[in-house]
């Protein structure tokens, strides 16, 4: 309230009784427009709920267009110890045998017993490995053996050799081991010392006849045999393609006892089967969406927001439409939902025949891709379907656009209903004080007359 008055001159509370008037006032265009917003934002979000259910609908039935969703592969191994597997799309279906006849294995070299009290003096090693090399010099000062071993392991050219000490009953043995497998993988090392330098003791080169370090392990590619007939060798336990589209991880050695290990490349069905159920939940939740917001009860006569709205019955309508409609181009053996085991209840709900469904996945899993991808495909209808009331100029969204409108107008309505009230009880508070005023010096008037008339 802007203003206020006092009531001094007529006694009356001129303030509750401009409140009253203002109430009064206010009280018919003030419900129009509460009743009319509460209408607009109800609308607004039930709209927005059938929109929501509908473009789940529309994200689930996008994968069934992607290039990938029919050419996913399922892969086992029977002895997933010795081989795992894994297969992208271009791989073919088929069964595989693998005979794992060699592991791929890195160099590792081991020195003689070595004294690790002494310091081994100057000099230069050049460490190799897979073509790559790394040269450390070494200082008289700083030459013990955790020297060496720190030098190696922290150089920042280190092509990939580790190295530490061992202990035994001839003294401390450096050991190399090369952090590569393959067979041409070899470590060599070089040094640049006195002949008499206890550094000599790290010379090795595969190719010298002598060496003063011993390779306790020599550096191996892995070998399989598939389906007993092609030999692949690779230079780590992973082969990349031996198998078009496969690759097969090692790490354990077949033995005649065991037999080679099958491995099972197939579509997978269980992946297409998972995106049609969700697809299913998701007609379902739309379904009971516009059950509960266009429901009406006779008994209290009150109705959900989309009672008898057109948008609710026509997405309704063609999307059981599209359920029965035959695909054209499509196989003989899938051509409409109900040929995949998927069928409408009476209540309207889609529902599953799991029997006839696996039996088409197992027998017709090709078809499926004629069925619901390409431009004319089920997929393909549902989701224009679906955009022709949820996108930019759908009819969902023009809804949703004039009642926008509508809010905005209201509040409008709102603002100006609100500077008319207080015009009002301004231009009433200023009348209610003049006349209070006014009474207030008749009051004074009066009583001066009254003390002059003698007593």
């Amino acid at each position: 309230m802007g203003l206020s008055a006092t009531g001094l001159g007529s006694g009356m509370n001129i303030n509750s009784m401009v409140n009253k008037i203002i109430d009064a006032e206010r009280a018919p265009k003030q419900e129009r427009i509460m009743s009319r917003m509460n209408d607009v934002e109800t609308h607004i979000s039930a709209y927005g709920r059938l929109k929501d259910s509908l473009d789940t609908m529309q994200d689930l039935m996008s994968n069934f267009r992607r290039k990938n969703t029919f050419t996913a592969r399922n892969t086992t191994s029977d002895n997933s110890e010795a081989v795992s597997v894994f297969a992208d799309h271009q791989a073919v279906t088929g069964v595989y045998s693998i005979d794992i006849r060699q592991l791929a294995q890195p160099h590792k070299l081991v020195s003689g017993g070595l004294d690790s009290d002494n310091d081994f003096g100057a000099g230069r090693l050049v460490i190799r490995l897979d073509g790559h090399s790394m040269t450390i010099d070494i200082d008289e000062d700083s030459s013990s053996l955790l020297d060496i071993v720190r030098a190696i392991n922290n150089h920042p050219s280190n092509p990939g050799v580790t190295t530490s000490v061992i202990n035994d009953d001839t003294g401390a043995r450096l050991i190399l081991g090369s952090g590569k497998t393959g067979a041409d993988n070899y470590i060599s090392v070089a040094v640049n010392a006195a002949l008499t330098s206890p550094l000599q003791n790290l010379v090795y080169n595969h190719l010298n006849d002598f060496n003063a370090m011993n390779e306790i392990q020599a550096p191996k590619d892995a070998r399989i045999l598939i389906d007993g007939l092609a030999s692949v060798s690779n230079d780590t336990n992973l082969f990349a393609d031996a198998i078009q589209g496969v690759s097969l991880n090692v790490s354990q050695v077949t033995t005649s006892k065991d037999g080679p290990v099958t491995i099972v490349i197939d579509e997978d069905r269980e992946a297409v089967k998972a995106l049609l159920e969700h697809f299913i939940e998701a007609y379902n939740i739309f379904y009971q969406t516009t059950k509960l917001l266009s429901k009406y009860d006779p008994e209290s006569q009150q109705g959900g927001p989309l009672v008898g709205d057109s948008i609710v019955r026509s997405v309704t309508s063609q999307m059981r439409n599209l359920f029965s409609t035959p695909i054209d181009g499509a196989s003989d053996s899938i051509r409409t939902l109900s040929e995949l085991g998927i069928s409408t209840t009476t209540e309207g709900r889609l529902k599953i025949n799991h029997s006839l469904l696996d039996k088409q996945l197992l027998s017709n899993f090709l078809a499926l891709e004629g069925f619901f991808g390409g431009h004319d495909g089920f997929a393909k209808k549902v989701e224009d379907t679906i955009h022709s009331f949820t996108g930019v100029t759908g009819t969902i969204r023009n809804r949703e656009s004039s009642l926008n409108n509508q809010r905005v107008r209201l509040r409008d309505e709102q603002d100006t209903l609100n500077r008319r009230m207080t015009d009002i009880e301004n231009r009433t508070l200023k009348q209610f004080s003049t006349m209070d005023n006014a009474m207030a010096e008749m009051q004074s008037q009066f009583s001066a007359m009254t003390n002059m008339i003698p007593g």
